[in-house]
């Protein structure tokens, strides 16, 4: 394994996220249509070779899935939004290299690993951000359960003082504000991933928390005649500027949450030669106040073991946990693996969760949902329909508190479910 992350993964990273946030605006489809934008990107995937789903992949087969990476990245992003969560992660998992799996002895007997306890991250977390004024914590935009976990998070730092919550999904009004219905809810137009139910939810309740929220996107209005990288550094500066401006910038003791996707929370180790400053860094400079960075993307399950991180199956191996830890030396500190080691300061790593009724397991333990049959008269007779549940008061630009994607003749997942009454509306 390599002792550093390399400039190529991270620059990799960073260009996937350049125009995320805008691509599923892209399309012209009614404001909460759930079907429609996934039959746009399942159309523009069917035109990968049907090469692209063997292994091992020739080098014109892998070209081509690069030239695709958007198309795959938004199939995987509708997915996530209709509870399809393993068909999500499989269809981003097509622009993933195959890496030879490190066996569990392997792991066990590696330095940062041999020595380690697990903690429990949220206790571990919640006890470094005592010390810090801002707590970056990152998400795979396909991958909900990250937001899950993000929420527990945020419920414990609002216990500590944090009170600003940033989002890399937040949209922005005239005045600079997160776009939220009279009531104070997430709503269509308050950003792109919250059409996620999960995120939805996240923000309503840190809305009623008492959480300020802080959009610090971008505006693309600057960037014309601008290469990707180039696209990339102004990004990065922009977010940190903004961020800054609209937390510190406005209360000097502010505690700050920032929730952002892949790379945008690294740091700068020593040696590092990059075209561009994260904006991770930037804002650890920007600021002048502790910051902890803590990553949660790299150690998950995915439906194609062969496709999970080398030392994912070796981690749970040694340590068999049922919720999500982070690795403590004896010495008190927290060590970071698989190249990550001066860029992030913590790592989350997720148990192996199964699937009942149809969904998997965290919707339960992490989002504190439960399952709640389909009502039969909703099940599609021919083709494919999905489900959307409503609080009854929710009005028509609501995110929906769960939906599913039904298939007529195959077994109906659960919807997931906070407690209360629900309507349901479906889409054909």
């Amino acid at each position: 394994m390599p002792a550093r992350l390399s400039l190529s993964v991270v620059l990799v990273a960073a260009l996937f996220a350049v125009d995320g946030a805008s691509a599923q605006q892209s399309r012209p489809y009614a404001l909460g249509s759930y079907l429609q934008p996934l039959a746009n990107a399942e159309k523009d995937a069917a035109a990968l070779p049907a090469e692209a789903y063997a292994r091992p992949r020739t080098p014109e087969v892998e070209t081509a899935i690069r030239r695709m990476s958007h198309a795959l990245q938004s199939l995987a992003t509708n997915r996530s939004y209709v509870g399809d969560t393993d068909g999500a992660i499989a269809a981003f998992d097509l622009q993933m290299p195959a890496r030879p799996l490190l066996k569990p002895q392997q792991v066990a007997n590696l330095p940062g690993v041999e020595d380690a306890r697990a903690e429990d991250a949220i206790r571990a977390i919640v006890e470094q951000a005592r010390s810090k004024q801002i707590v970056l914590i990152n998400e795979a935009h396909h991958v909900p359960m990250h937001r899950a976990f993000t929420r527990r998070l945020a419920q414990e730092l609002r216990k500590i003082g944090y009170t600003y919550l940033a989002a890399e999904t937040f949209n922005a009004d005239s005045q600079g504000r997160v776009p939220l219905s009279a009531a104070g809810r997430t709503q269509f137009r308050t950003g792109t991933y919250t059409w996620e139910p999960g995120f939805a939810d996240f923000v309503n309740e840190a809305v009623a928390d008492g959480w300020t929220l802080v959009p610090y996107e971008i505006e693309r209005t600057t960037s014309s005649g601008l290469n990707q990288t180039e696209q990339v550094r102004e990004r990065e500066q922009v977010q940190a500027r903004q961020l800054i401006e609209r937390t510190l910038g406005r209360d000097k003791n502010a505690k700050v949450l920032i929730h952002v996707g892949y790379h945008h929370l690294i740091k700068v180790a020593p040696g590092d030669k990059m075209p561009f400053v994260p904006m991770g860094e930037l804002i650890r400079r920007l600021s002048g106040v502790p910051t902890l960075h803590v990553d949660q993307t790299q150690f998950y399950a995915h439906p194609d073991p062969a496709l999970e991180h080398p030392m994912y199956a070796g981690l749970l191996g040694k340590f068999p946990e049922t919720a999500p830890f982070v690795l403590r030396a004896p010495d008190g500190s927290h060590p970071v693996l698989s190249g990550y080691e001066g860029r992030i300061d913590m790592q989350v790593i997720f148990p192996r969760y199964a699937t009942r009724d149809g969904r998997p397991e965290w919707l339960q333990t992490l989002a504190g949902r439960a399952p709640r049959p389909i009502p039969s008269a909703l099940l599609p007779k021919q083709g494919r329909r999905v489900i959307k549940a409503f609080r009854p008061a929710d009005g028509k630009d609501a995110v929906p508190a769960d939906v599913v994607l039904l298939d007529a003749g195959k077994p109906a997942p659960a919807l997931m479910l906070p407690a209360g009454d629900f309507r349901f509306e479906t889409e054909e």
